[in-house]
């Protein structure tokens, strides 16, 4: 469960950028990263839905569009 105006502790953004550095990495060392590659694509998903200055949680709420409630009002 998620709030739903988290404050911003590491902007998507910078998840899309640090993630894109590693996947850079990996390629050159011939290292298999799948699970980052995946995360990256979600990342990008949601910076895509206009998420990218908010905090990175956001990319949880991909999933609020197939149906699954992930945010905690209080």
């Amino acid at each position: 469960m998620f709030l739903t105006n988290p404050p911003v502790f590491s902007a998507t953004d910078s998840f899309v950028k640090d993630l894109s550095i590693v996947l850079a990495e990996a390629k050159r060392t011939s290292t298999p990263v799948w699970l980052a590659a995946a995360a990256h694509q979600q990342f990008i998903w949601a910076a895509a839905q206009g998420w990218g200055s908010e905090d990175d949680s956001s990319v949880s709420r991909l999933w609020e569009g197939l149906g699954v409630q992930v945010t905690l009002d209080q």
